[in-house]
């Protein structure tokens, strides 16, 4: 499923980026650039920190 569509970015690639140890939403923008746009998936990126990352919590 695609996540941001400014960008192209799909979950299996957040996903991705998270086991290879981006573990907040600064470091996911960085790594794939899902959110750098308009934003309006960033609170998509946020769960899915979350849920792969359930005792951490997302930061900036």
């Amino acid at each position: 499923m695609i996540v941001c569509l400014c960008k192209g970015v799909s979950s299996r690639t957040i996903i991705d980026e998270i086991h290879r140890g981006h573990r907040t939403l600064r470091q996911v923008r960085a790594a794939c650039k899902a959110g750098t746009d308009c934003g309006a998936c960033t609170r998509q990126i946020r769960q899915l920190i979350e849920k792969a990352n359930p005792t951490e919590r997302p930061s900036g």
